[in-house]
């Protein structure tokens, strides 16, 4: 496969701190810092914490389908994570999202098919969502919980 997020079908937040006010407080803590999914292309592979590290990238993530959605072009999401900083490039093809970014190791670049793209991230964004309504989060005590809602508006 060119690209897929593999989610931990064991990911679990604990208890609801009532202390928390956004997605990224109630993803930031102890129990979920131990706790990865990974992202996969080509011969690629990255775990990535659900706290620490995509915690404060979910409205990278949302504004980024967004972009799709809106067929913008060319558009940059960066994301804010210090074990997961990255800056891409993306482009929009007919089909095809292009996406480029300076790592460590040299440039890099990969091409996929939009779709999939899509549906790899928004299987990452339902899990989140599913996994915080659990624990008792919604939009009454998260004030950004309306990135999450609504995903199938990215079908």
């Amino acid at each position: 496969m060119e690209f897929e997020i593999i989610i931990n079908p064991n990911f679990k937040i604990g208890i609801r701190d009532p202390e928390d006010t956004t997605i990224s407080e109630a993803l930031d803590n102890r129990h979920v810092n131990n706790q990865h999914f990974t992202m996969k292309w080509h011969d690629t592979s990255l775990r990535i914490n659900y706290g620490t590290q995509i915690a404060d990238g979910i409205s990278d993530v949302v504004k980024m389908l967004e972009a799709i959605k809106k067929r913008e072009e060319r558009f940059v999401v960066t994301f804010p994570s210090q074990a997961f900083f990255e800056t891409w490039i993306c482009k929009i093809g007919k089909c095809d999202i292009n996406i480029n970014w300076d790592s460590r190791d040299g440039y890099e670049s990969i091409t996929m098919k939009t779709d999939l793209f899509i549906k790899e991230w928004l299987k990452l964004l339902q899990q989140l969502r599913q996994v915080l309504r659990e624990t008792g989060y919604n939009g009454t005590n998260l004030v950004d919980f309306d990135l999450l809602e609504n995903l199938e508006r990215f079908h």
